[in-house]
């Protein structure tokens, strides 16, 4: 075998191991919010079933949804649809900070062989040199993208998170108003 066939199969097999290490970490993508979570611009954003247990009409009924939104918001200083806008703003910013981490480990194998074949050739084996390089930086670069897509999955679950919670407050609140002005609400 030659030196310069050498150098491309190790080139080779360090790409094959870089993207290998690339294609098995794609599975931590930030996940989309829930289809169930996507919020109706309503005043009746949690889709609870409503009873006029006194006869209301249709218009009396839309009339207190929105009252009694206004009145969930202003009591925990929290709009649902306002959040839920910011929630898909976050997931996008989540997406597109895993989207830049993509291909890392290529990226660090492609700079390390490189790195490695110079320090190979002045130690008279650039092939090797090449080999090792590409090793360490795919390992490198492809911790640096794990990580990197590690805190924005994390970071957009934690506001998931924070909106279910305040959701859940702002929907005591609208239901108790809604019970107030005699529905019944499940």
């Amino acid at each position: 075998m030659t030196h310069t066939h050498f150098i491309g199969r190790s080139a080779l097999v360090a790409l094959m191991v870089a993207v290998g290490t690339s294609l098995a970490s794609a599975q931590d993508t930030p996940a989309a919010p829930a289809a169930d979570a996507a919020l109706p611009p309503s005043t009746n954003p949690a889709q609870r079933v409503i009873y006029a247990a006194e006869g209301q009409t249709t218009e009396q009924q839309q009339a207190d949804q929105l009252a009694c939104y206004n009145y969930a918001t202003e009591q925990t200083t929290w709009d649902p649809h306002v959040a839920y806008g910011q929630l898909e703003k976050d997931h996008g910013e989540a997406l597109a900070q895993y989207q830049q981490t993509q291909g890392g480990a290529v990226r660090g194998a492609a700079g390390g062989a490189l790195v490695g074949l110079a320090i190979g050739a002045i130690a008279g084996d650039a092939g090797k040199g090449a080999a090792i390089g590409a090793v360490a930086g795919g390992a490198g670069g492809g911790v640096r993208a794990r990580r990197g897509r590690q805190a924005a999955a994390s970071g957009f679950e934690a506001a998931a998170e924070e909106f279910k919670g305040n959701f859940q407050l702002w929907d005591r609140q609208w239901s108790a108003c809604m019970q107030g002005k005699k529905y019944g609400v499940s």
